[in-house]
């Protein structure tokens, strides 16, 4: 199934980084020809008076602040040159973008993070956080660093390399398919990486060989121990080097032979902890986007164990495409 975004939405936030994602907005929608909303949120206002007393903002000072801002916002568009619809909102910024998201029946999102890991994430959170886990769309997240320089001019986004991370699931096959469009739209090698939790290697005692093995062992040579703990061993590597072979012909067969002529397939395993193996490889080979799936978790799940998806999005520094089936 080929993927074509229609709408998509720039959430900025007047840093330095939003002409960044502005780049990324107008490259992807002059990609697809598909329409480019560019959003703000603005938070609700509370004042302090002399005494401390705390007073929400009289509606004309509401007012003002609402209209500098949309004046702000249409010339942060008209100065990068973008054919764009600004949408200025108020409240809780996630809240908000995700219902302004499903009234505008948007396909694609762009946002940044400040990243962040553990406790401070579970405490604090982030607009990005909540967005991972609220919008029914897909989700570029964009990787912002406090000596990140401002992009006032770049009009094409970088998309020579991407990453689509594969474990067999649906949610990695949704993952692919948005992987496989993009790659195809821009030509770009399509990475195609599954990894593969370590097995764990128990060193078994002679007694312990006697006992799972049928016969009389009374006189066991020590040489004769070596020879059958050697070849417990090479029926490991063979039993795992066809479980090898089976997953990579399963990745590779996954792209078809038509979609080849406009992207080029790379396929590796790796093994280890998936969102420390994808992060390394993605710095390695100097990719460009990660496309990854999103599963189900539980709030409890995700704190205590924590998902690939939110792993990778809070310590990576490659930009990184969260996709979820829509309900």
């Amino acid at each position: 199934m080929r993927i074509q975004p229609k709408k998509i939405m720039c959430a900025v936030d007047f840093s330095n980084f939003s002409h960044l994602i502005l780049s990324y907005g107008r490259a992807l929608a002059a990609e697809f020809h598909a329409r480019l909303y560019v959003c703000h949120v603005l938070h609700d206002m509370v004042m302090l008076s002399s005494h401390g007393q705390a007073y929400i903002t009289s509606e004309k000072v509401a007012k003002e602040r609402l209209d500098d801002t949309k004046a702000r916002l249409e010339n942060l568009v008209r100065e990068q040159g973008i054919d764009a619809k600004t949408l200025v909102l108020q409240g809780h910024a996630a809240d908000e973008l995700t219902q302004i998201a499903q009234e505008k029946d948007i396909d694609l999102v762009i946002a940044a993070t400040h990243g962040g890991s553990g406790i401070k994430r579970f405490l604090i959170g982030s607009v990005t956080d909540r967005l991972v886990k609220t919008l029914t769309c897909p989700l570029l997240v964009l990787h912002a660093q406090e000596d990140h320089p401002s992009f006032p001019n770049v009009f094409r986004v970088p998309l020579g390399r991407i990453l689509v991370g594969c474990d067999f699931s649906p949610e990695s096959d949704l993952a692919f398919e948005y992987g496989l469009s993009l790659a195809q739209e821009f030509q770009a090698e399509l990475h195609l990486v599954h990894v593969i939790k370590p097995e764990k290697h128990i060193e078994l005692a002679t007694t312990d060989y006697m006992k799972i093995q049928e016969g009389d062992y009374l006189g066991w040579t020590r040489s004769e121990f070596l020879t059958l703990q050697q070849k417990t061993t090479d029926d490991e590597c063979e039993r795992r080097s066809r479980l090898l072979s089976r997953i990579e012909r399963q990745l590779s067969h996954m792209v078809p032979e038509e979609s080849r002529n406009w992207c080029t397939p790379v396929i590796n395993l790796l093994e280890g902890q998936a969102y420390a193996e994808l992060i390394t490889y993605a710095e390695l080979k100097k990719v460009d986007m990660m496309v990854l799936g999103i599963h189900g978790h539980s709030l409890l799940e995700q704190f205590l164990v924590g998902s690939t998806t939110d792993r990778v999005i809070s310590r990576s520094v490659c930009p990184v495409l969260a996709v979820r089936k829509r309900i």
